[in-house]
Parts: structure tokens; sequence; C-alpha cells
């Protein structure tokens, strides 16, 4: 039924647009939220309009409350407009459908493996720096915010949270508080460092996809997610930083922290609500698990208050 519901959508969301499909819509990536993320928001599908290739996408409905559409409509032309994401031909909000040109077979979403040699990660980074000097959305991403709307929800249906929520949510709100405290300018940002999240073309391209947390931020948010996503280890984090910012100043890797920190106790939250509210047979609630883990490290790190005083 489910499936049913969504190429409803699609049908009507074309319609609007008088697009007639040459054949049935064929399903795109399936969702898998453990060992990684990936397409969990969104259903994919192949399209062939007037002999030409598409890829749709239409929010599933447990998602509509977490992401509006047409947030996410708006980057993805800004994105477009400066070369790094495929090109939105059209959409429509209500249905929360947006259909963009298809790419080759040759593409395929990334791994870790995929992008974490220095180079790659280089390449990868100046991506971002190019959606940075784009437009400017018209609404702020404000992971403070966000987090407090799913601990909200989370209530609101009796979501189990770890012991230490509440602590975790007081040193969000306070890596919040010390990011603002510091300024920045604002840009408009990716908002999302999983790997799934880049395609890699058959000459080594890359291009970025899925814009749901994009917004104006920060843009060091979308250096710490990403260095977040690829490494481990300190020396990997610093390395990344000196890629992005010509050296690694102590400030600057506090920064990186603190968002880390921030992202992924909002994924945490994201994780146990989808899992205990969605229908669907998508293991969410492991993705809050293992943002968890990360989280509670943060916060163990004999540095994290001099990282608020830091950044």
């Amino acid at each position: 039924m489910t499936d049913q519901l969504l190429q409803e959508r699609l049908e009507r969301g074309l319609g609007q647009h008088m697009l007639v499909l040459d054949a049935p819509a064929a399903p795109g990536t399936t969702a898998v939220a453990s060992p990684l993320r990936l397409a969990t928001e969104w259903a994919g599908y192949q399209l062939s309009i007037g002999g030409k290739a598409y890829y749709a996408k239409v929010l599933h409905e447990d998602m509509r409350d977490w992401i509006d559409p047409r947030k996410v409509i708006e980057v993805s032309h800004i994105a477009a407009a400066q070369g790094v994401t495929p090109m939105l031909r059209c959409s429509a909000a209500d249905e929360a459908v947006m259909i963009f040109s298809g790419l080759s077979p040759q593409w395929h979403w990334a791994k870790v493996s995929d992008i974490a040699a220095v180079d790659r990660l280089g390449q990868l980074l100046e991506l971002k720096k190019t959606l940075h000097q784009g437009g400017k959305a018209s609404f702020f991403l404000t992971p403070i915010e966000d987090i407090r709307w799913l601990l909200d929800r989370c209530r609101e249906h009796a979501v189990p949270l770890p012991k230490d929520a509440d602590w975790l949510s007081t040193c969000a709100a306070m890596a919040a508080q010390a990011i603002d405290a510091a300024g920045y300018d604002r840009v408009t940002v990716h908002g999302d460092g999983v790997a799934s999240n880049v395609l890699i073309g058959p000459d080594q391209s890359m291009q970025l996809i899925d814009f749901d947390r994009a917004g104006l931020f920060d843009p060091w948010h979308d250096l710490a997610t990403t260095l977040n996503e690829l490494y481990q280890f300190e020396s990997e984090w610093r390395q990344g930083i000196e890629i992005w910012a010509g050296q690694c100043r102590e400030e600057d890797y506090a920064r990186c922290r603190l968002h880390a920190f921030l992202d992924d106790w909002l994924w945490t939250l994201w994780g146990f609500w989808a899992g205990e509210t969605s229908s669907r047979n998508v293991e969410f609630s492991k993705v809050g698990q293992w943002t968890l883990l990360r989280c509670r490290d943060a916060v163990a790190d004999s540095r994290f208050e001099s990282w608020l005083r830091q950044v």
C-alpha cells in the first residue's frame, strides 16, 4: 500500500507538468539505515520521459513532518546553478515530488572508502565550497532547534531514550551557544556529511545530492560533518582542516568537534524517533545507536569544556 501511495503521488506530480512516462517507473535505491544511511527519507524512481532518463524522488509519508520539500527544492536549484548536483527539472512541493535529470548507469553513490583518500577529500571539499559560493537560501539551518523538535516528538510518542539524554541535550545546547557566540558567515550549506550523499562518476567526478539538511549556516558545519563521517583519528581530522583552511588552529579543531557532536546528537534522536514511529522495515534505530556512541565519546573527552571556550 505504501508503494502504491508513493506512485500515486509521483503520478500527480508528473501530471502537474503534463509529463507522461514512456514506461512504468522503476524503483531506485532501496532504503538502508545500517551499516550506512542511504535513501531513508525519499523513495527513488528511474523514469523515461520522451526517450530521456530522469530520476524522481518522492518523500516517504513518515518523513513529511521532518522534511520540508519546499526548502529542499529551493536549495536543489541553488546547488544545480553551481554545477554541484544534477539539474532539478521540475517539482511538485504539495506532493513532495522532485524530478532530476538522469545520470548514466556508471554513476554510483559513494562509500567512505571512495572519498577518504586525501586527494578525494580535497575534491569533495572544493565541491562543498562551490555550493557555499552560490546563492543564499531563504531560510536557516538550526540544528539545535531541530534537536528540540525531535526531543518533543520523542516525548509525544513515548520513545525510549538513553538515560543520559538530558545531559547530552544540555551539552548540545552549550555547543550551539558557543558556535553562535563565536560568529560565522552564513552560507548555504549541504548540511549532511554522509558518504552516500555524494555521487561518483565514471571519470571520478563528484556531485552532491540530498539537500534535506541544507540551509544558511556556518560553512564549517559541512567540513565537520564530512570529517566525522570519514575519519576516526584526530590526526586525520587535523589534516582535513588543513586542506580546508590551509592550517589547523585549535579553535578550528574545537569548532569542528562541536559541530560534529551537534550533528551526532540530532541523528541519534532522529534514529530513535523514526525507529519507533515508522512502519517501514528499515533499521532506523541502529543509526541512533551508532551516533550515540560518538556523542558519548565527545562529551567524555577531557577537552570538551575547553572546546566550548576555544571555538
